[in-house]
């Protein structure tokens, strides 16, 4: 699903959430503002948890057992 998501969020999405950078690494490796930096990886996981959503997966919930 990361594949999926569009270059700019998938970027900082990697380089903040599975390399560990923090936003101001993220900007001055990408030339971007900090602010964007923060805007995309919101963006990113908003992104990724629709497309969970949509795979039929609630995602962080369990669903009640009837």
């Amino acid at each position: 699903m990361v594949q999926q998501l569009p270059p700019g969020y998938r970027t900082v999405f990697n380089l903040y959430a599975i390399d560990g950078y923090g936003h101001e690494e993220i900007s001055g490796m990408l030339g971007i503002a900090i602010g964007t930096s923060k805007s995309n990886l919101h963006k990113a996981r908003g992104r990724l948890a629709e497309m969970v959503e949509v795979q039929g997966v609630k995602f962080g919930k369990t669903e009640e057992k009837r």
